[in-house]
């Protein structure tokens, strides 16, 4: 017999509006639908309401806590690429970096986090232990654990 569980889209364990679906045959999980919701916060608003382009960068640092290099990344390379401006090799070097080391950063928390929402705490720690040496890697490239201002439209 199928049962279909439906977990959020609000829910203790997830951190972000989004629903799971898992459809159980028995013991086994024969599907899971995975819906990613919305969650408005304005920011568009913001920044269009900013007087200048750096403070609209600022804010796209504050969108999220943890990954605060990719959302100004995104917003200096499309108004980079809007404005014709090309920055230059060595700064597109050094955003690569920060941004694959921020990318694995993130991607270990989130592993983290399921590890323990499973029930998985020593693995929690063994995954946060390797996050850690992502993060001092982090700290020595940019003087900071987690970066903020090292972005900038033109490089």
């Amino acid at each position: 017999m199928k049962y279909e569980i439906p977990v959020g889209p609000i829910h203790p364990a997830l951190k972000e509006p989004i629903m799971i679906k898992c459809t159980i045959e028995g013991e086994r999980i024969v599907d899971v639908d995975v819906i990613c919701s919305q969650n408005h916060r304005g920011i568009e608003w913001i920044g269009m309401n900013r007087n200048n382009p750096v403070q609209s960068l600022y804010t796209a640092e504050k969108i999220c806590g943890i990954c605060n290099l990719c959302h100004p990344a995104c917003l200096v390379i499309a108004v980079e690429e809007i404005a014709d401006i090309r920055a230059p090799e060595r700064a597109e070097y050094i955003r690569v970096i920060q941004s694959e080391l921020e990318r694995i950063h993130s991607h270990l928390l989130w592993a983290g986090v399921a590890a323990h929402e499973l029930g998985f705490d020593s693995l929690l720690h063994y995954v946060w232990l390797v996050r850690e040496k992502v993060m001092d890697t982090l700290e020595i490239v940019n003087g900071a654990r987690v970066p903020k201002d090292t972005i900038m439209y033109g490089g």
